[in-house]
């Protein structure tokens, strides 16, 4: 009998390792160098970089705004509510678990426990960047639930996920991986 998804365990992130901190280091030695090199150029780059900074900045208080917006209307909502969205003899709950505790892990940054809905867009309501979705978020959904990312292409979701339910489901279709197998 497969242990309840309650008791799968959290993911454990790793600190920066050495291969993580030298391209940065790289980068400032970059921007000392012209800077040193080039002060008039560097400070009209420095100005036209504050100018995109501060335009994302508003960006972002406006989004964060409206994903508090979201919330609030959802206040008392958990992983209980989130869960009745799907069959649990269809669905494994431990994906159900994992991409529900994951994506709260995406915006607990605005909100401590976002009250994710099964129906939410990614894009547009929870304003999540497809990129991140790819890289950090499903790798670590693979991770947690031990299904492999292999041979996506064959998933019948594969190319059209769009809601929260659709990364549950497209996680459902792909295999087991190897190591657990």
């Amino acid at each position: 009998m497969r242990v309840a998804s309650r008791y799968m365990p959290k993911l454990a992130r790793r600190p920066f390792g050495f291969l993580t901190w030298l391209p940065i280091v790289c980068l400032l030695a970059g921007i000392a160098y012209v800077a040193a090199a080039k002060p008039q150029a560097f400070l009209v780059a420095l100005a036209v970089f504050a100018v995109l900074v501060l335009l994302e900045r508003k960006k972002s208080q406006r989004d964060a705004r409206q994903l508090l917006a979201l919330a609030s209307r959802r206040e008392g909502q958990s992983i209980c509510d989130f869960a009745r969205d799907f069959d649990p003899r269809a669905v494994d709950t431990w994906i159900i678990r994992a991409v529900y505790e994951q994506l709260q892990g995406q915006l607990e940054h605005l909100h401590p426990a976002f009250p994710v809905r099964a129906d939410d867009r990614l894009k547009e309501d929870l304003l999540l960047d497809p990129d991140d979705l790819d890289m950090d978020f499903a790798q670590e959904v693979e991770i947690r639930t031990g299904r492999s990312l292999d041979d996506g292409e064959r998933n019948p979701y594969f190319s059209k996920v769009s809601t929260v339910r659709d990364v549950v489901l497209f996680f459902q279709y792909q295999p087991k991986s190897a190591l657990l197998t």
